[in-house]
């Protein structure tokens, strides 16, 4: 019967699963990976003059980058050149230590090689005239290069579809039990995927993503297989209570996010030589986005469900002041503290920076973020919501029914924010780009993704708890699709500013209803671990970065491994003890006051 029910709930995802491997199939082999090198492209040829209708001179010395075809063994490389007018030149065609000497001729000709995969520079030496009227050394003239891969054997390809496909399939098995949602989730990290590998195919290879790249796709596929199994397998431990009034599934998120955050900004304390290592660093750097975008969710998912239980009151100016009393009293105190306990720590070596940031206006213009305390920007974003959000509401519930007040609210919010990271990049030049994550009204619908799950929990109970018994699946492959966009964020960047943190909130945010209702790790030690780091999780997130300062400043980066141990364990030493000070010493006090103050 159980194994009657296993393939009832599978088979309808791996049939889907295959057509998808059909798919890549079709954009894979079908059309044989080819480039067409701009020789005007300064990336990838030097040494051509300036470009003309049909083409470029070379100035006798032209180097071409060919894109590298990682599965491919051989390439055709065919360049269509001919000579300048009246002149006779041989020239000299380089690639590695192999040379050719070719004559071009006074018409368009093209020359054809077969080019090994290793071989990724292309050296075009020919002798150089002058024609009448023209100063310039000139070469031959260069119109276009093509670059194709050529076909592999039938069972490669299917070793390597294969390779390529059997994420799509295991994924399909660990969406299996999302139904419509994990059909819809499936579908977009399908796209995604199929997208991105088609742009590989056509690129070469060269700039792997995360799931593309042969290494990360092992491991997910593992990660997957383990986790299907195990959820087939699940049996109920032991159940852990947490300290009263606290929601252990949303402790379990938060010290997730908070050490995704604390981990990330110790990078400027590693090797030197990795920040040269494009994979380990991005993967290192990420994780503190990822930590910011969980919680992001989750306080969207908090905050929304104090409005919704005193949305009917919020015709009462006062009830929206106690709202922002409370939650300024919960993150501002402790927030200043430690940028008064930063001068002594790690003093801030711009002045104006320093203040911009704590004044949360550092991050309002895209062509200089503040580069001191940097992550204060987040902090801003969640007091601008705490500021807009509730004043929405209040202004539309005169006018509106409570809910609809509610929704055009999160609609309005959501529209800015989206419409102001559509805009900016029209607006600003492409290497500012990056900034755009940092603004904070172009972020704030990062919260309302949470709120939309606390409506869902509130007002429809149903849809939250069917969510639920979907499991984490969907949320995690969601969360998963905006990190594969956002770590090759420079090769989709429209795409990736509009909806890579966009896809790890939304992600996140349907992680809630499942993970609200886990009573354990199994583990009571761990347990208690875990709710203790999110206790301190806010402390955490404000201390960790002036000790990495201050190491940074005493020590500098480790140049052993030993010394990279002692770093960190004495990083997350002073981090930690710095965290639980300033919870017990400032946090739980203040709280406890506002709590007399201002009941909720």
């Amino acid at each position: 019967m159980r194994q009657r029910v296993w393939q009832r709930e599978y088979w309808g995802f791996v049939f889907i699963a295959i057509m998808s491997w059909l798919i890549i199939y079709g954009c894979l082999v079908r059309i044989v990976p080819q480039a067409r090198i701009d020789i005007t492209n300064r990336d990838m040829v030097v040494g051509v003059w300036a470009p003309e209708s049909e083409g470029a001179w070379s100035n006798g010395d032209t180097h071409i980058a060919l894109p590298y075809f990682g599965e491919f063994p051989w390439r055709s490389v065919a360049i269509t050149w001919r000579r300048p007018l009246d002149a006779t030149i041989t020239a000299t065609i380089q690639i590695g230590t192999t040379s050719i000497q070719a004559t071009p001729v006074q018409q368009w000709r093209t020359l054809h090689l077969l080019v090994p995969t290793n071989q990724t520079m292309l050296i075009l030496q020919s002798p150089t005239t002058k024609l009448q009227g023209d100063r310039r050394e000139l070469g031959a003239f260069v119109g276009e290069v093509t670059v194709t891969a050529l076909q592999l054997p039938w069972w490669y390809i299917v070793v390597w579809l294969v390779d390529l496909g059997l994420i799509i399939v295991v994924l399909g098995l660990l969406l299996g039990r999302g139904q419509w949602l994990g059909l819809g989730i499936y579908g977009i990290v399908c796209l995604i995927y199929c997208v991105m590998i088609y742009q590989e195919s056509q690129s070469g290879f060269a700039n792997l993503s995360l799931w593309l790249d042969r290494g990360g796709r092992y491991a997910s596929v593992v990660g997957m297989i383990v986790w299907v199994w195990r959820r087939y397998h699940q049996q109920q431990p032991g159940v852990y209570t947490p300290p009263q009034g606290r929601r252990f599934g949303l402790d379990v998120l938060r010290a997730i996010a908070v050490m995704c955050v604390v981990v990330a900004h110790f990078t400027p304390l590693v090797f030197v030589e990795w920040s040269s290592n494009r994979d380990i660093f991005r993967w290192l750097v990420y994780l503190g986005a990822v930590g910011v975008d969980i919680f992001f969710a989750l306080s969207g998912y908090l905050i929304g469900g104090i409005l919704l239980r005193t949305l009917a009151r919020m015709q009462d100016f006062a009830v929206v002041s106690r709202f922002w009393m409370r939650r300024w009293l919960r993150t501002l105190p402790a927030a200043y503290v430690s940028a008064v306990v930063m001068w002594a720590i790690a003093p801030p070596l711009d002045v104006r920076d320093y203040l911009a940031s704590i004044f949360f206006v550092g991050t309002i213009n895209p062509y200089h973020i503040s580069k001191e305390i940097p992550f204060w920007w987040s902090l801003g974003a969640e007091e601008v919501f705490y500021l807009l959000f509730p004043l929405g509401i209040y202004l539309f519930i005169k006018k509106l029914p409570q809910y609809r007040a509610f929704a055009v609210t999160i609609a309005l919010v959501a529209v800015i924010s989206i419409v102001n990271r559509l805009v900016i990049p029209q607006v600003i030049e492409q290497a500012y780009w990056k900034s755009i994550d940092f603004l904070i009204y172009a972020r704030l619908d990062s919260m309302i993704w949470g709120v939309l799950v606390a409506w869902m929990r509130i007002a429809r109970p149903a849809w939250f708890a069917r969510v639920a018994q979907y499991g984490y699946a969907p949320g995690v492959a969601l969360l998963w699709a905006g990190v594969m966009l956002s770590l090759d964020r420079y090769r989709w960047p429209l795409i990736t500013v509009l909806f890579g943190h966009m896809l790890i909130t939304i992600g996140a945010a349907l992680l809630l209803p499942a993970i609200e209702s886990l009573a354990t790790l199994g583990w009571r030690m761990l347990d208690r671990v875990v709710v203790w780091i999110a206790l301190i999780s806010y402390s955490l997130y404000l201390y960790h970065v002036m000790m990495v300062i201050f190491l940074e400043r005493s020590i500098g980066s480790a140049t052993t491994w030993p010394i990279l141990g002692a770093l960190f364990g004495t990083y997350i030493a002073l981090t930690f003890g710095a965290a639980a000070l300033s919870y017990y010493f400032v946090e739980a006090p203040v709280l406890r006051w506002r709590n007399r103050a201002y009941p909720e």
